[in-house]
């Protein structure tokens, strides 16, 4: 539209040079002139054009010839509204004969008078007869197909379908053949023979598309991309409705490792790219959508919050990551970065990988309406296949332990509470025998009671449109997530709108908004469903014999029941956030370009833990149980919290912008443009502001109004000050800022050879206050040689269609952004006695502190064959971190134990390796295979002082030693069993030397390193006729881990609440038995070793405990998961045809079917340690396209 008024403005201007009368008559003249005289289209000679247009509408393509050529138009608007698409490619051509082909297909002539072209109507011909020719144009399932160019062979004169694949033109006589061309679909040519319309069918092309590979910084054709990259497509996702989006990547991308650590709702995973390249900072890729980066809403660490320490790990976890805000069905591809080639842009945010999403856009035709829904259910957890006791098997442990003489508690419940109840006399023995028969028959269900088989539900719909100046699309979903243990579930609202407007041909706009709600709802700390169902005793009720809540006695002495407990705690998380993104592109000329990119995102996090009066964990801190003691009562009067109970809040709100002057330079040159050169440059700027808030609060009551009772000052019965009410906030605020600037350069010679080059400085507040430092630059170089473009190739190209060579080198950054340059102090309590307020280190200032770098080298291989039906990639890494920043000890007399210093080196290397192939294709069925492999070893190069390493780091997998990897562990040496005792023996060799009280691997096994090296991705999707069955499987090897140990008491037999593994009905029972499970724990078997040293260091341990980290518990962690599986069926057209444009319906399975060593005896191998495995889940899809 303001094209139109630009260009009718242009020809007034023109008219007014010569006064109003003049322009009376000049216009009488051009009629005139325009109905009676032949037209004569008199360019000069030197006036040519070349163009490269798709789709551009009547008024583009003459502001295009405009701006090249200087001729102006004049035209009537209602004359060319109706003018088709305009779509051709002509290099140099006289501007005479472009016009006259693009005006006559379209029915239009022209004039050129005075440097104007006039257009007009054209008027029939006697001796030239046009023939109008229509039709459409589809794929093979007769979906419309829009935007296909349509030209008359021989010429440039073409046009478009529109969003019906409808199309119309004018032939120039009727033995035109008319060429047909889609992206993505084979040219076609169809000769006209007279027919009133045609109906064509475009196949597609088993050619490979000319796919681009997005940075985040800019697009680049993958034929000249340096660096060593993976792509996942939003068809290769296998949205269920209940798998988060780092969950949808396991598999799917070599090189990267998605680790579930939990099967609870809402919990994050962790994902390494190539390793990892640091040990006290974030070791998690870089996540960016649509160029920005984005920002965990929650990154502090949990040393930060001191005050409230034990609740704020589990709080938490269940905040949500980076990109928890965005909806997975909006993703329109994923690009995992990895060395440093294809990550350096970033400076030091990328040694540990980027992870590039783009987004959905809008498309351009009629507005389309997509729905997506999910509705699923999943399995809850029984004891079938664990190795858990029944109340039979743990009646007759504690029996055999009170025939050993172990060591009893003083017991009321179980076997023991009976026992000790007929010794004192309390009971018959008769009854004592009834009762203890009945008790091997309890068996309770603590999985049923506690779990529930959920249902779930996954909506979205989006609406999306536009023309050839703008698109948009807009997207509401909600998510409800419940798990299968009672008590933890999450609602989420999610929304987004992105508009693209094309104002001119050199002028472009994205906008896009997103904001997210979410609540998840979790458990208190120390209330684990999953925990006490397995390690509960199931002789224990739920329910008395009136139906009422079962209480007993638990370790504390106070009263306990699991669902008392679940009924007065809780955990609540809120979170939103709201994203905004805006980039403007503006073309100076056809090789330079001048972008700007704003982009900002706040969110705020609220978690709130609680625990009630009625609960055991407040009894325990009242020191008697709830309504049993009055007001006069020595226990009420001494009591600190006589009321209520507790709340612990934590509160969070960030924000962050990125903004960004980008300007992109590119050329081609020589006689065949064989030479190709592109630069980027530009500068950034981007912060990182949170402030955090925590309070523990006591007296709180949720049932009173969420009131607080007030507290005694003073306890009564002691007269002490009470220390409940010192109440202290904690207000913990961060603020990061980076300015950066980065260029990258690349050189392309006829596709063959291209070699690049990136750039980029950062400074920070984060780096310390060395100068030297300041903008240190990372950079990094590539080669890559496209062997098949080469000229003695061409004859082998059906075998051979890509195969390319890539070498990069250089460097990548990482800055571990909890370690601040300044001292960090925390506030006491005012001192009574001098009034005045003191102050303790917290950290320790690290002034010197540097950024991490490392180093990075790969090489690459990457192949296609026959025709794209093979394809392939293979990568070999080296990294290399310097200046690890890592604690060591310091002196006293520095208020600290231990400060940060840049001390260390780490090395990775690896390889990973992409292959996909189609073993069967036939008419109506293909099979299509897709597999991803990696393996990644590291090693720590350097000494680092640790501080007070013990044996439990070393088992642990947190004690660094050179020579070995990160998260390496040891264990103790297991010989056997003592044959008088039953207890174990455990060779300590080396643990009398000096060293070993700072070195424990000293006397320690080296077992391996507890995160897989190896992992292997197979995706398979079989296709007949309109059903697809995809299915995704996932294998890890390479991985060690301690089995959990079955003896949780070191000194005799488990307390009666707690049940025990069926591994124990192995035990060493008597002289003679062969097993590698100790008996029960009895004196002479189970006493405390200690061993001192002259440096005042100490080490101890309890055999039993050290046989629990011995090398007879250490197993294989490796598995095969098949991670989803599912079946999808497209409704046919003619069940459709007038209400939906697709429908398709869709059936998953998730977690299936999981294969692992039979060591795990039931467990799921990722959560092995104790953690709630992974749910097996079932779905429903509907996917309907309006």
């Amino acid at each position: 539209m303001k094209k139109r008024i630009y260009q009718k403005f242009e020809a007034v201007i023109f008219v007014l040079r010569f006064g109003m009368i003049k322009m009376a008559w000049l216009t009488f003249l051009l009629l005139f002139h325009f109905e009676v005289t032949y037209a004569t289209n008199v360019f000069p000679q030197e006036m040519r054009v070349s163009l490269d247009l798709k789709d551009a509408s009547m008024q583009e393509f003459m502001q295009v010839v405009k701006e090249k050529t200087g001729v102006s138009f004049i035209f009537s608007a209602a004359l060319i509204e109706k003018a088709g698409k305009i779509s051709l490619q002509v290099k140099d051509e006289p501007l005479n004969k472009v016009l006259n082909e693009v005006f006559a297909a379209q029915g239009l002539s022209f004039i050129y008078k005075s440097g104007a072209v006039i257009v007009k109507k054209q008027q029939p011909v006697q001796d030239e007869k046009k023939i109008l020719v229509k039709g459409r144009v589809t794929d093979t399932k007769n979906t419309p197909l829009p935007g296909v160019t349509i030209t008359i062979k021989g010429t440039s004169v073409g046009t478009s379908s529109d969003v019906n694949g409808k199309f119309q033109m004018l032939l120039l006589d009727s033995t035109n053949v008319l060429v047909f061309s889609f992206v993505g679909m084979e040219p076609q040519e169809v000769k006209y023979q007279g027919q009133d319309s045609l109906v064509v069918k475009m196949k597609e092309t088993t050619e490979a598309l000319e796919e681009v590979v997005v940075t985040g910084y800019q697009e680049i054709r993958e034929k000249t991309a340096v660096g060593s990259y993976s792509k996942v497509k939003s068809e290769d996702l296998i949205m269920t409705g209940t798998n988060s989006l780092e969950q949808m990547l396991q598999g799917k991308v070599p090189g990267m490792m998605v680790i579930n650590s939990s099967g609870l709702t809402g919990q994050r995973q962790k994902v390494r790219v190539r390793g990892t390249s640091t040990v006290l900072g974030n070791a998690e890729p870089v996540w960016v959508v649509d160029g920005i980066i984005q920002e965990d809403p929650l990154p502090f660490e949990m040393e930060d919050f001191n005050a409230t320490i034990e609740d704020s790990d589990l709080m938490r976890d269940f905040v949500g990551g980076a990109i928890d805000w965005l909806n997975p069905s909006e993703i329109e591809d994923i690009t995992v970065l990895k060395d440093a080639a294809a990550t350096a842009i970033y400076g030091v945010k990328a040694a540990n990988g980027v992870i590039v999403i783009r987004t959905k856009r809008g498309e351009r035709g009629k507005p389309s309406v997509s729905y997506y829904g999910r509705y699923s259910g999943s399995l809850r957890l029984s004891y079938d296949r664990m190795e858990i006791m029944n109340s039979q098997e743990r009646v007759e442990l504690a029996r055999e332990g009170f025939a050993r003489g172990a060591q009893v508690l003083d017991e009321t419940i179980g076997y023991s509470g009976l026992a000790l109840a007929y010794l004192r006399g309390e009971i018959t023995r008769e009854q004592f025998e009834k009762d203890a028969k009945y008790m091997e028959t309890v068996n309770t269900d603590w999985f049923k009671i506690l779990y529930r088989n959920p249902l779930n539900q996954e909506h979205s719909v989006s609406i999306s449109g536009g023309n050839q100046d703008g698109t948009y699309r807009a997207s509401v979903g909600y998510t409800k997530t419940q798990n299968t243990a009672r008590g933890n579930e999450r609602e989420r609202y999610r929304g987004s709108i992105n508009i693209t407007n094309r104002f001119s041909p050199k002028l472009n706009l994205f906008v896009s908004l997103s904001g997210s709600y979410t609540k998840t709802q979790a458990f208190a700390n120390g209330v684990d469903p999953f925990g006490y169902a397995m390690n509960t005793s199931r002789t224990i009720p739920c329910y008395d014999e009136s139906g009422g809540l079962y209480f007993y006695s638990q370790a504390n002495g106070y009263k306990y029941n699991i669902l008392n407990e679940l009924a007065n705690s809780g955990n609540e998380n809120t979170s939103s956030s709201i994203n905004i993104n805006a980039n403007l592109r503006y073309s100076l000329t056809n090789n330079l370009r001048f972008g700007v990119t704003l982009g900002g995102g706040r969110s705020t996090t609220f978690a709130e833990t609680w625990f009630t009066e009625y609960s055991n964990y407040i009894a325990a801190m009242r020191g008697y149980d709830y309504g049993t003691i009055s007001v006069g009562d020595s226990k009420y009067q001494n009591s600190q919290l006589p009321f209520g109970g507790y709340q612990t809040i934590q509160e969070n709100r960030s924000f962050n912008y990125t903004m960004r002057l980008q300007a992109d330079w590119g050329k081609s040159f020589g006689l065949d443009q064989e030479h190709r050169v592109n630069v980027m440059a530009g500068w950034e700027a981007r912060s990182s502001q949170y402030n955090g808030y925590s309070n523990k609060a006591y007296g709180y009551q949720p049932d009173r109004g969420k009131s607080f009772a007030t507290l005694p000052m003073v306890i009564p019965g002691t007269g002490l000050t009470n220390s409940l009410l010192a109440n202290k906030p904690q207000v913990t605020d961060r603020l990061s800022n980076y300015l950066s600037y980065y260029v990258s350069a690349s050189y392309n010679y006829y596709q063959r050879y291209s070699i690049s080059m990136n750039v980029r400085g950062d400074a920070s507040n984060r780096f310390g206050q060395d100068k030297r430092n300041k903008f240190t630059p990372v950079w990094s170089t590539g080669f890559r040689w496209n062997i098949t473009e080469e000229p003695w190739m061409q004859n082998v190209k059906k075998v051979f269609t890509d195969l390319s060579l890539m070498a990069t080198f250089g460097y990548q950054g990482n800055v571990v952004e909890a370690v601040s340059p300044d001292l960090i102090v925390k506030f006491n309590e005012v001192n009574s006695e001098t009034g005045e307020q003191s102050l303790s280190v917290s950290k320790r200032p690290s002034p010197d502190i540097r950024w991490e770098k490392t180093l990075s080298m790969d090489y690459n291989l990457s192949w296609s064959l026959f025709r794209n039906r093979i394809n392939g990639n293979f990568s070999y890494y080296y990294k290399k971190t310097t200046d690890l920043i890592v604690q060591q000890n310091v002196a006293l007399e520095n208020g600290v134990l231990s400060t940060y210093v840049n001390q260390g080196d780490l090395e990775n290397w690896g390889w990973d390796m992409y292959l996909s192939f189609v073993p069967v294709r036939t008419e109506n069925f293909t099979w299509s295979v897709s597999t991803t492999f990696s393996h990644n070893s590291n090693k720590v190069r350097a000494t680092v002082n640790q501080e007070n390493p013990t044996w439990r780091n070393a088992v642990g997998g947190t004690f660094l030693k050179e020579g070995y990897p990160v998260g390496a562990f040891w264990a103790f040496r297991f010989v056997g069993i003592d044959q008088q005792t039953g207890g174990p023996i455990i060779d300590d060799t080396g643990i009398e030397q000096e060293i070993a009280g700072e070195d424990p691997s000293v006397y320690l096994e080296y077992m391996g390193q507890r995160d897989p090296a190896t992992n292997l991705g197979i995706n398979m999707v079989f296709r007949y006729k309109r059903f697809s069955f995809p299915l995704s499987i996932y294998y890890v090897n390479g991985g060690k881990q301690f089995l959990p140990n079955p003896w949780t008491n070191n000194k005799g037999l488990p307390t009666e609440a707690r049940n025990a593994s069926t591994e124990l009905n192995k035990r060493w029972r008597v002289p003679g038995d062969r097993t590698n499970i100790p008996g029960i724990p009895v004196r002479g078997g189970y006493e405390m070793k200690t061993y001192n040293y002259t440096n005042h260091a100490s080490v101890s341990y309890y055999p039993y405990e050290a046989w629990g980290y011995s090398n007879a518990r250490v197993v294989d962690k490796w598995y095969i998961r098949f991670n989803d599986f599912s079946f999808a069926y497209d409704l046919p057209e003619r069940w459709i045809r007038g209400v939906f444009k697709s429908v398709r319906v869709s059936f998953f399975v998730s977690n299936p079917l999981i294969i692992k060593s039979k060591d795990f005896k039931g467990r799921d191998p990722e959560v092995a340690m104790g953690s709630q495995p992974r749910e097996r889940s079932f779905s429903l899809g509907l996917d309907v396209k309006f």
